[in-house]
């Protein structure tokens, strides 16, 4: 067994340089402390914002200040914290830095509900009178655009006060899920007894022994089967909140509130559904490939989900992913491949993996800083893909913050997975196109149908099922087990088809999903992937100025409506196009697929 290695033991080249945010701690403390006075002078407003447009411009100039401040000190001590999580001053750090942050939140929580007080003439008379403010212009237009969905000051209080009470239904189905809820065991693949949890589940659901999956399926299910009416009413008492605020401040329905707030017409959702409704065909043929290739007359739903290929066990060094990633994205042009090549010269990229380095991989950073990279390189090809991933949510912040002033760099999650992902795809088809060995172009063909399948249709299939118990509490103020489990069962055999025994026990899957309780979150999965096919189409078709619009969709940061940025890039998500494409493409890579067997 490879021994863990220290941080110390990191070499230096490999370790992202945080020492160009802060060089000493002397430096971070005085930041720390400038923020802390900040806070204060800010809180001082309270009651006085609007008194004079002096004192609206001088706030606004402050909290700015504050804010850069707040990220610049969060990306050192979060990135401390997360390259040794074990590390006693690391965990200090991110504890001061937690309820720094925590402050400034409860101290200037009156800045919108107080400027909501007035109308917005209010604010042009005094953007006239002040000209500094027109810049805020856009910030200004959006928090009124609230206005009509804002309640008085001690109704806003009050629901401030309630969150935690609000929150716990999510907080319960968390407890369950992770540790009331026990699951038994199953024998693993050399007949040894394992535990079975959440997280092994997934490895097990794709073993390619029948009986392990199987096994693994039905255990799990059947436990979540205990828990059924617990976990209803759970997902019962989570809706019933959102229902009622989305109804007190003036919302025809939680979906419209959720979309609302997050700048995109309800026409995305229902347009997504519509479309993957209508292309049913390519998930079937997926399965009817599936079912072929593992000789199963009775293919069920834990056989869905098995690898039709051996992971690619070739193996990258990090110069190798470097050299790959960097020849991928020559199509972006000179800037990018300088800046991508910053990011590797510059040191933003923390690669290898050591002990009590936290797991995963993310890209972060702040408007004041560069994008920082977390990986945990391991030498194959998935961990290429990461590379290539994390480095297009970098590129995309890292242009959002050069061509945007502070207030509107911070793009919105709608758009936040597709240049990552534009980044991935382009990736698989350069691999594609230079690989010679069949086994690793069917691997890579492999994983981009299972991304389709997972990130498209379940997603999807997600999304209509949290739309359907929204609606149906806000219809009729009732949810039972009995309703839910029917309607995901149903569910099931409409995106899996009649190739497919659909067990009764995936009546009790939704149980275990957490993003249902994250209010209309999972439809931008979906849109994601699809806007990013789209993308990715335009590049590889040679389409005029395809290149063009993608650069400048990264440069909008949040100057625009997410749909709207999307239009930058030659996206139209109200369109059944964009949706159609992304189908199009999983069943041209299913095509390719079956060549090469």
């Amino acid at each position: 067994m490879k021994k863990e290695i220290l941080r110390s033991e990191q070499k230096k080249e490999f370790t992202w340089d945080l020492e160009k945010v802060y060089s000493k701690m002397e430096e971070y403390e005085k930041d720390y402390q400038k923020v802390n006075s900040l806070i204060e002078e800010l809180a001082s407003f309270k009651g006085h914002l609007l008194e004079s447009a002096k004192n609206l411009a001088t706030f606004l100039e402050k909290s700015e200040e504050a804010e850069r401040l707040i990220c610049k000190l969060g990306t050192y001590a979060l990135r401390k914290y997360d390259e040794d999580i074990s590390d006693v001053s690391n965990q200090s750090l991110s504890g001061k830095f937690d309820q720094l942050e925590a402050s400034y939140s409860e101290k200037t929580s009156f800045f919108t509900p107080e400027l909501l007080t007035v109308d917005f003439s209010v604010i042009e008379e005094l953007m006239k009178e002040e000209k500094t403010l027109a810049k805020n212009r856009l910030l200004f237009e959006r928090i009124f655009r609230n206005q009509p969905y804002t309640l008085s000051e001690g109704e806003e209080k009050l629901l401030s006060s309630l969150q935690v009470a609000l929150s716990a239904s999510e907080k319960i189905a968390g407890i369950v899920r992770n540790s009331e809820l026990q699951f038994g065991t199953i024998l693993d693949e050399e007949g040894e007894e394992v535990q079975l949890n959440n997280e092994n589940y997934l490895i097990y659901n794709k073993s390619s022994n029948r009986r392990v999956r199987k096994d693994a399926f039905l255990t799990m299910y059947h436990s979540y089967e205990k828990y059924k009416e617990t976990l209803t009413g759970t997902l019962q008492g989570h809706i019933a909140s959102v229902s009622t605020i989305s109804r007190m401040r003036g919302f025809p329905s939680s979906r419209e509130a959720r979309l609302f707030y997050n700048r995109v017409s309800p026409k995305v959702y229902d347009n997504l559904i519509k479309t993957v409704h209508k292309r049913m065909d390519v998930m079937y043929h997926y399965i009817e490939l599936k079912k072929k290739i593992l000789g199963l007359e009775d293919f069920s739903l834990y056989d869905t989900y098995v690898n039709l290929e051996q992971q690619n066990d070739k193996k990258y060094t990090f110069e190798e992913a470097k050299d790959i990633v960097l020849d991928v994205v020559k199509v972006f042009g000179d800037d990018y491949v300088s800046n991508i090549k910053r990011a590797f010269s510059e040191r933003w990229i923390d690669v290898y993996p050591n002990k009590g380095k936290r797991g995963g991989a993310y890209s972060a950073g702040s408007y004041d800083t560069v994008p920082y990279v977390l990986l945990n390189f391991q030498g194959n090809y998935h961990d290429v893909s990461t590379v290539a991933h994390e480095l297009g949510h970098s590129m995309h912040t890292y242009y959002s913050n050069k061509n945007n002033p502070y207030n509107y760099s911070n793009y919105k999650i709608f758009v936040a997975e597709v240049a990552s992902t534009v980044n991935e795809m382009l990736l698989n088809y350069y691999m594609l196109d230079h690989l010679e060995d069949k086994s690793e172009k069917r691997a890579i063909l492999s994983e981009m149908m299972d991304l389709f399948k997972s990130t498209i249709y379940r997603q999807t299939m997600f999304s209509e099922f949290e739309d359907f118990a929204f609606t149906t509490y806000e219809k009729t103020g009732v949810l039972t087990n009995q309703i839910l489990c029917d309607k995901y069962y149903e569910l099931n055999k409409q995106y899996f088809g009649d190739q497919v025994i659909v067990n009764d026990e995936i009546r009790y899957e939704w149980e275990r999903v957490p993003h249902f309780y994250y209010n209309f979150y999972v439809y931008q999965y979906a849109t994601g992937l699809s806007a990013a096919c789209y993308i990715v189409n335009r590049i590889r078709n040679n389409e005029k100025n395809a290149v063009e619009d993608y650069l400048n969709f990264l440069k909008t940061g949040d100057s625009l409506d997410p749909v709207e940025e999307l239009r930058v890039a030659g996206v139209d998500m109200l369109s059944s196009e964009v949706i159609e494409k992304a189908l199009d493409m999983f069943e041209d890579i299913i095509k390719e697929y079956e060549s090469l067997l």
